[in-house]
């Protein structure tokens, strides 16, 4: 038979009591021990720091009506007894407690006591058995009645349903809140502060929004990965049932997607013998996800909106709507902002899918969490393969060193690091990544960055050719991407004051008197130029 272990607090306006006359008085903690029908084993009772050396009575009188239990008082280190101000002392107490207790749930059955008054303290008792423990813990609470002869008689009541679910559905929510920061790293022990605020505000908005998502980044980012794991939250919360529709707007061509995204009936066009639903149909009651949103073709853009707005659509050759009931996930790493005022994307569409706006961080602004992918690369190769490796500790060093060093450009972002990871594990001689490995895998990256590298410093620039006797100096790429740009605009409006509207159009909305002539002055004189030499390069 299994023992019965009781946590408790004490009741300072009812347990407390020196006089002689207290046995005539109602205490909690000394009826609780006295009933018959509920045999208590063990008694925990916490005690405020301010009591602890005016409790020897009710000690004794505890172990004089219960000789057969174990009684053992817990002094609370707290300045502030039990009260909010004390919220983080009792929070550290409790959970130092709680965390160190040896539970034997096959021995013993453990209980919350709610006496009159402490429900602060009771609260930080429940929340530490369900959040650190995560055992079931009944609560009990005493119940005292008079007979015909006034005579007091209490019973112990347990609240196994409505509160046990209570306190169950905590333990739930609190595990499925680790779950979803689980879900969004990927099980990757993230390091980085500005990623793991973002996991929290996309955890939060993910279990606590259905409205659309806006997923930027480079490429191999994770924007596809980090939809998936927002749907995986959204299907946890219970705020999506039906199925997560991928789609890469990158692929279609011409009317290729008109009929995948909205379907068509049979005999639409050439080749249509069979009806096809469509993805906005498939992902009813689910989320659909676009990646590249912006690569969609403006007449797709209309007719996507008007889907979005009100749900419904026509399939291609149908004069009948479908209604779909989906959330909606996108992505790009272009810039749907500059792509909808250079006329390329629909800026009513872009106000619709960008309610929530995220940016996913590229490896390089992440260094810290180079390591922790690499062990999640290792690991899931190893567990793919059927073969376990890693580095030597001196081999390790080396390629971290050069992985965080300005030298590693990572254009793909994670995917390359994956790329590199998938190549040194299939070089590791019994499970062993050695220092050669590395220095040939580092020597291969180099390489391949060197053409990219090589490549763009192909790139001609004649507008900064002909300055380049003005400019007096050698420019960087980005400088040279940069000028010449400016330099074409200059030279194909008349006057400075319409090139400065259309170089800085949006910043100058963002200032209180916008003088863009005097911005466009002072960059071009950066480069010994001027309005009038400028304008005279088109001669």
């Amino acid at each position: 038979m299994k023992k019965n272990v009781v946590f408790s607090t004490i009741s300072i306006d009812h347990d407390i009591s020196e006089a002689d006359s207290r046995w005539k008085q109602w205490r909690p903690l000394v009826e609780l021990m006295r009933v018959k029908k509920f045999f208590t084993h063990k008694l925990y009772y916490f005690v405020p720091p301010s009591l602890k050396d005016s409790l020897a009575p009710l000690r004794r009188d505890l172990e004089e009506v219960a000789p057969h239990a174990e009684i053992v008082p817990v002094v609370i280190d707290t300045s502030n007894n039990f009260s909010p101000q004390a919220f983080a002392e009792i929070y550290l107490f409790f959970n130092e407690f709680f965390s160190a207790f040896p539970f034997r749930d096959d021995e013993e059955d453990y209980y919350l006591h709610f006496g009159p008054g402490n429900m602060f303290a009771h609260s930080f008792m429940i929340m530490m058995l369900v959040n650190i423990k995560r055992i079931r813990c009944r609560i009990i609470q005493l119940r005292s009645s008079k007979d015909r002869f006034g005579r007091v008689h209490s019973t112990v009541v347990l609240y196994d349903n409505a509160i046990g679910n209570w306190i169950s559905k905590i333990g739930d929510l609190e595990q499925r809140r680790l779950e979803q920061q689980n879900i969004i790293r990927g099980g990757i022990h993230t390091k980085s502060a500005v990623f793991n605020q973002l996991v929290r505000d996309i955890e939060h908005v993910a279990s606590q929004s259905t409205a659309p998502i806006l997923l930027c980044g480079a490429t191999g980012t994770g924007k596809t990965q980090m939809a998936r794991r927002i749907y995986e939250i959204r299907r946890q919360a219970g705020t999506v049932s039906g199925p997560l529709v991928e789609v890469n707007c990158a692929s279609f061509r011409g009317d290729s997607a008109l009929s995948a995204l909205f379907g068509h009936v049979r005999g639409a066009f050439t080749g249509a013998s069979s009806e096809r639903k469509g993805m906005l149909a498939t992902a009813h009651e689910g989320v659909l996800f676009l990646d590249e949103v912006g690569e969609l073709s403006p007449d797709i853009q209309a007719l996507l909106l008007k889907a979005i707005e009100e749900r419904r659509f026509f399939p291609f050759g149908s004069d009948k709507p479908v209604f779909s009931n989906f959330q909606l996930i996108t992505a790009t790493n272009s810039d749907l902002f500059a792509a909808a005022r250079a006329g390329r994307f629909r800026m009513d569409l872009l106000a619709r899918i960008n309610l929530w706006f995220f940016t996913l961080p590229s490896l390089r602004e992440r260094p810290e969490d180079i390591e922790p992918n690499i062990d999640y690369e290792l690991k899931r190769l190893s567990a793919q393969s059927g073969v376990f490796a890693d580095f030597m500790p001196e081999a390790r060093e080396a390629y971290l060193a050069f992985a965080r060093s300005p030298e590693a450009l990572w254009p793909g972002n994670f995917r390359t690091l994956s790329s590199s990871m998938e190549r040194m594990h299939t070089y590791a001689f019994q499970g062993i990544i050695t220092m050669e490995t590395v220095e040939k895998e580092i020597s291969y990256l180099r390489s391949l960055w060197r053409k990219r590298t090589e490549n763009l410093e192909g790139i001609e620039f004649p507008l900064i050719a002909r300055a380049a006797t003005l400019i007096g100096r050698e420019l960087d790429l980005f400088e040279k991407v940069q000028l010449e740009k400016v330099l074409e605009v200059c030279l194909a409006c008349e006057r400075r004051s319409e090139a400065g509207r259309v170089l800085f159009a949006s910043s100058r909305l963002r200032k209180s008197s916008a003088d863009d002539t005097a911005r466009l002055n002072k960059y071009l004189r950066s480069f010994n130029l001027s309005w009038e030499t400028v304008k005279k390069l088109e001669e």
